[in-house]
C-alpha cells in the first residue's frame, strides 16, 4: 500500500483538535511566546558583542529548543490520546533521555539545511523538506542523530512533492498569522502543527 500525505484531512484535524482544546493552546503559546519575546527586545537593546548580549541570544536559543520540543510531545499527545496531561511538563526525567540527542539532531539538520541553501538553494529546500520529521522521530523513537535523519529520510520516499506542499501549506497559514499582528500565530501554530503530526503518525503508528 503506498503512502499518502492527505493535507486537507491533517487540517482538518488540525482545526478541530485547536477548536475543542483552545483555551489550552492559547495558554500554552502565551506562556511559551512572551519570555521569548521579552528576551529578545532585551536583546536587541544590548550591544550585539556584548557578553549579556551573547548569553541572553544562548538562553533564547535553548528556549526555542525546548518549546519546540514541547509543542511536538503536545501535538503527538492529542494524535495519540486525544489529550495531553500538562502536569508531565513538570517530569524533567521525561525530558533528560531526549534532549541531547534531540538538540544535536536538530543541529545537524539545520546544517544540512543551511548548506544546502548556501550552495545552491535547491538542495537546501531538498534536504528541509525531506528530513522534516527528525524532530518527530528524535523525540517519539529516541533515535540518536544520524539514525533519526536517516528515519526520517526513509518516511518521506515516495512522497516528497505531497511533503513539499504541506510544508508550503504550513508555511502560507503562519505567514496568514503573522500579518495579523503576529498574534494569530497562536492560532495557527498549534493547528499547523497539530497538522504536522497527524502526517507524521500516519507514516510511524504509535508504539504505546
Amino acid at each position: 500500500m503506498s503512502k499518502r500525505v492527505e493535507i486537507k484531512k491533517a487540517f482538518e484535524y488540525g482545526w478541530e483538535t485547536f477548536k475543542e482544546n483552545a483555551l489550552f493552546f492559547i495558554v500554552l503559546m502565551t506562556a511559551i511566546g512572551v519570555p521569548m519575546a521579552l528576551l529578545g527586545i532585551l536583546t536587541r537593546e544590548l550591544p550585539w558583542f556584548s557578553v549579556s548580549a551573547m548569553f541572553l541570544r544562548g538562553v533564547c536559543w535553548v528556549l526555542r529548543v525546548l518549546a519546540v520540543m514541547v509543542v511536538i510531545l503536545v501535538s503527538l499527545s492529542y494524535r495519540d490520546k486525544g489529550s495531553f496531561d500538562y502536569r508531565s511538563l513538570g517530569d524533567l526525567q521525561h525530558f533528560q533521555p531526549i534532549f541531547l540527542p534531540y538538540l544535536l539532531g536538530t543541529i545537524l539538520y539545520s546544517l544540512l539545511v543551511g548548506v544546502g541553501m548556501v550552495l545552491l538553494i535547491a538542495p537546501g529546500v531538498y534536504v528541509l523538506v525531506k528530513y522534516q520529521f527528525t524532530p518527530y522521530v528524535l523525540i517519539d523513537r529516541g533515535s540518536q542523530p544520524v539514525e533519526a535523519l536517516k528515519e526520517a529520510g526513509n518516511l518521506a520516499n515516495g512522497v516528497w512533492l505531497e511533503l513539499f506542499l504541506l510544508m508550503l501549506a504550513i508555511m502560507g497559514i503562519n505567514f496568514l498569522g503573522v500579518l495579523v499582528f503576529g498574534i494569530g500565530l497562536i492560532v495557527t501554530i498549534p493547528v499547523t502543527l497539530l497538522a504536522h503530526s497527524w502526517v507524521y503518525r500516519s507514516f510511524v503508528p504509535s508504539v504505546n
